[in-house]
């Protein structure tokens, strides 16, 4: 052979060994991020909305709500989300029974909330009594691309209720995240009385889902809120479940709760803990799902399940155990936190 093509490969192979080195050096990074669910058990504006039935969360209403005990509140709120952070700050922070953005704007800038610098929107929706539905967020790590409030179409005479919240932005990896919050309608008149109202918010939260698997090449959605049903309730699913590729975190948890092999649910009604309140993941998002060819990341979810610590509980009076400690047992004022626990889990994003 001769010199000069010695010479040539030679140069050849440093080149490649300098494109390349680099190469042996990139390290895959798995990102986890908490995401939690809180219904805030009326979390109200003291002052009077002539449009909104919130008289009795004024000074001179029933509840005698005044700016010192919404104070209280939003301090006791942010306590709790600190403590779910369990040493940061949770990436998403969904959030029902809320009235509007300047409750939101006290718990995010005058509470210890405010070292973390979240951003925020929240619905104002058709809802008699003023509650709606928000989404706190680190800008840091979900960079926010757009939101929309989605009405729900409910049957003729009934009651408006509350939107859902449909954020979508952009993760750690490149990403997108679709996040669903939503409160669906309550039993107010009876289980089977009120079914039709959850069942057409079932069938609205379908079509985003939906309408989102034509749009997105590879969905992560999550649907996180209070449903006002226990997973394993027959409506919920069936109309959640079939066909939709939506996996409920909570069931299993629901499962465990009724073999004792669990001590907390997210909410208390008749001496039992049960999931009222729960996450819901599409296919993407399940620990068994691959990175698709091309893709930025890979996300999956774990460690699914409600957030308590003692401070959380009082005394159950009227049951054996604890119960979450609220703002009102009754009318007697309580000075706690809600009548519902936090659900948390956490999203995993692994990149290069």
């Amino acid at each position: 052979m001769s010199k000069a093509k010695i010479t040539r490969r030679c140069a050849i192979a440093c080149l490649l060994f300098v494109c390349l080195w680099p190469m042996s050096f990139a390290q895959t990074v798995v990102q986890r991020n908490r995401v939690m669910f809180y219904n805030c058990e009326n979390l109200f504006d003291p002052s009077d909305n002539p449009a909104k039935n919130d008289d009795e969360f004024t000074p001179e209403g029933t509840r005698h709500w005044t700016y010192g005990r919404l104070k209280q509140k939003t301090t006791n709120l942010a306590k709790v989300i600190v403590a779910a952070g369990e040493g940061q700050p949770p990436m998403l922070v969904g959030l029902a029974e809320v009235e509007n953005d300047s409750v939101l704007l006290r718990l995010t800038r005058w509470t210890p909330l405010r070292e973390w610098e979240y951003s925020r929107v929240v619905t104002d929706c058709g809802d008699t009594r003023g509650i709606n539905v928000a989404l706190l967020y680190q800008p840091t790590d979900f960079r926010l691309l757009g939101w929309s409030a989605v009405r729900v179409a409910l049957p003729e005479g009934a009651r408006p209720t509350r939107d859902l919240l449909h954020a979508w932005g952009r993760v750690v990896g490149g990403d997108t995240l679709d996040v669903i919050v939503c409160h669906l309608p309550s039993r107010l008149g009876g289980v089977k009385r009120s079914n039709a109202n959850r069942a057409a918010a079932h069938q609205a939260i379908r079509r985003l889902c939906d309408s989102l698997e034509c749009v997105r090449r590879s969905p992560h959605v999550i649907v996180m809120g209070d449903m006002n049903d226990y997973p394993d309730t027959r409506l919920l699913r069936r109309n959640m479940n079939f066909g939709h590729g939506l996996t409920n975190l909570m069931m299993p948890l629901q499962k465990a709760l009724k073999r004792n092999k669990l001590q907390y649910g997210s909410h208390k009604y008749g001496g039992e803990w049960g999931f009222l309140d729960q996450f819901w993941v599409n296919d993407g998002l399940m620990p068994s799902a691959t990175r698709i060819p091309g893709a930025k990341s890979r996300l999956w979810v774990s460690d699914a399940g409600s957030f308590c610590l003692p401070f959380m509980l009082t005394d159950d009076a009227t049951h054996i155990g604890h119960r979450p400690m609220r703002s009102y047992n009754g009318f007697q004022y309580e000075g706690g936190f809600s009548d519902h626990l936090p659900i948390r889990l956490d999203l995993n994003i692994e990149y290069e």
